[in-house]
């Protein structure tokens, strides 16, 4: 009976091991360039505004949809690049608030391939913009987010996020 026992294991124990094998997975096709993917002319189409002291403290009212409030909608960024690089930028608020507060300059990102932070840069002045998720083949949004802090103590008090569609 042991004999027995003894040749199920060893089979069983073999067959799950050849069993095993590594998949050959086919090539995906080139990573998608993150830069062209947010170059272009953007209309504003939402802000939603989150108070994050309300956030830590666990209240639950913590959003509010402001796009309706204002006309927000009006605002455009404009973001060139060439050779896969960033280059200028340029803003035209129309009637909305001016949520970027640079008119016109250049632009950085913190890493080439996947930017996490947009740097706008004017003469010696410069704004910085969170990404929140780049436009690909299934959301032909761009979202990013801005922080206002206290001036007394840097504390965060309010978020803004904010999607963007492509003219």
């Amino acid at each position: 009976m042991n004999k027995i026992r003894f040749i199920v294991i060893a089979f069983l124990a073999s067959t799950m091991f050849f069993a095993c094998k590594p998949e050959a997975y086919k090539e995906v096709g080139e990573p998608a360039n993150n830069i062209t993917a947010i170059t272009g002319s953007w209309q504003l189409a939402k802000v939603v505004q989150v108070d994050k002291d309300a956030e830590n403290k666990g209240f639950p009212f913590k959003e509010a949809d402001l796009t309706s409030l204002f006309p927000y909608t009006e605002f455009r960024l404009t973001l060139n690049s060439a050779n896969g690089a960033p280059t200028t930028f340029t803003t035209t608020p129309g009637n909305s608030p001016r949520i970027i507060t640079l008119a016109s300059g250049t632009w950085s990102v913190d890493d080439i391939k996947t930017p996490k932070v947009i740097t706008l840069t004017s003469g010696s002045t410069s704004q910085k913009i969170t990404l929140g998720a780049y436009p690909n083949a299934v959301s032909r949004r761009l979202k990013v987010s801005l922080e206002r802090r206290s001036a007394a103590d840097d504390k965060l008090l309010i978020g803004y996020s904010y999607e963007f569609v492509k003219q």
